[in-house]
């Protein structure tokens, strides 16, 4: 009977399959496309992790720098006085708040519209209520103040100039006094304030000519433009400062003193000063307010005027090419209206004590 070798059939034939399956795996394994895959990954482990920062980004990319130029707005706010001004660096700075602390008073709507939060430099000319009433709706609601600029006179006819005062100390804004033939520094390369005229001794009164005469006058100059500001000083302080400074008020704009009062604006005073525009702020009043004469005295040396009760609110820039005229246009309704007024001249109701 025959026997069964080593060498028989079956398992010769695993056998075979064996080493097909091995070499069938080994081609399949080293074929081109495996072998750039194993490639890959062992060069990837073989690079060292190292972060590699973004491009830095071009100097000074996260500072806001505003468009060089300057903006001034005489608010509409009524008989009363409020000028807010855009400086060159993106600085602000806002004179007087007119009237009224209400909310929907003409310096509130004007603020709320330019979604101002933040001023750096307010200023009060002098205590009367057409003038500081306003800068208590600016203290009572939120809008931070760096520095505050005021008189040390005290109105004795009222309370109210006391409650700003406490309320500007109460929170920290720091308090300057200008000074006649001083400067005031509101921080910006270019801009020049002279200051003509302000009561930085103490003084108390209740006399409304006092008052006006006690207003900061001063010259706000930039890249050869200049505007003069006038408070409510009347003539005697315009004499005076005409004595002491002569040429030095030369102005391109004039802020007309006391909303055009025929107490305000005479003939020699507006010759030494030669505007090309002046700005009247005023509203409805009793008191004769702008006067026939000085609006005359101003036409008499080229002026073109204006009127906030008549115009509304007005806007002049300068963009490096002088001082130029705006049109301003009001988002909310009411801010350059034209309210029926009685222009009389002189109507007799106005007094030197007024307001």
């Amino acid at each position: 009977m025959h026997r069964a070798t080593k060498n028989s059939p079956a398992p010769a034939v695993l056998k075979a399959a064996l080493i097909a399956a091995f070499l069938f795996s080994t081609i399949i394994q080293f074929s081109p496309n495996a072998l750039a895959g194993i490639a890959f990954d062992q060069l990837k482990a073989a690079v060292p992790q190292v972060e590699v920062p973004l491009a830095p980004p071009p100097r000074n990319a996260t500072e806001y720098h505003a468009a060089p130029g300057l903006n001034v707005y005489f608010v509409n706010v009524g008989q009363g006085d409020s000028e807010y001004i855009e400086l060159p660096d993106g600085k602000n700075a806002l004179i007087d708040g007119g009237p009224s602390s209400s909310a929907s008073s003409g310096l509130a709507q004007f603020l709320k519209e330019k979604n101002i939060t933040h001023i750096d430099d307010v200023v009060l000319t002098h205590p009367h209520a057409d003038h500081f009433s306003g800068l208590l709706y600016v203290f009572s609601h939120g809008i931070k103040v760096d520095n505050f600029y005021d008189t040390r006179a005290d109105n004795t006819g009222s309370t109210m100039d006391d409650k700003l005062r406490s309320e500007v100390s109460a929170q920290g804004v720091n308090t300057r006094y200008p000074v006649a033939g001083g400067t005031m520094d509101w921080g910006v390369p270019g801009v020049n304030i002279q200051v003509f005229n302000a009561c930085s001794a103490p003084i108390s009164s209740g006399d409304g000519a006092v008052l006006n005469n006690c207003s900061i006058v001063f010259k706000l100059s930039y890249d050869g433009a200049s505007i003069l500001f006038m408070g409510d000083a009347q003539s005697d302080v315009e004499n005076a400062i005409m004595q002491k400074y002569g040429s030095e008020l030369k102005a391109d704009v004039l802020k007309v003193g006391h909303h055009g009062s025929h107490y305000s604006s005479t003939v020699p005073f507006l010759q030494d000063v030669s505007p090309q525009r002046a700005y009247i702020e005023v509203g409805q009043n009793n008191y004769g307010h702008p006067s026939q004469q000085a609006i005359s005295n101003l036409q008499s040396v080229g002026a073109q005027v204006f009127r906030t009760d008549q115009d509304g609110t007005q806007e002049i820039t300068d963009n490096g090419s002088g001082i130029q005229p705006v049109s301003y246009k009001a988002l909310l309704p009411g801010l350059s209206s034209r309210p029926a007024v009685d222009n009389t001249p002189d109507a007799g109701s106005e007094g030197p004590n007024s307001d």
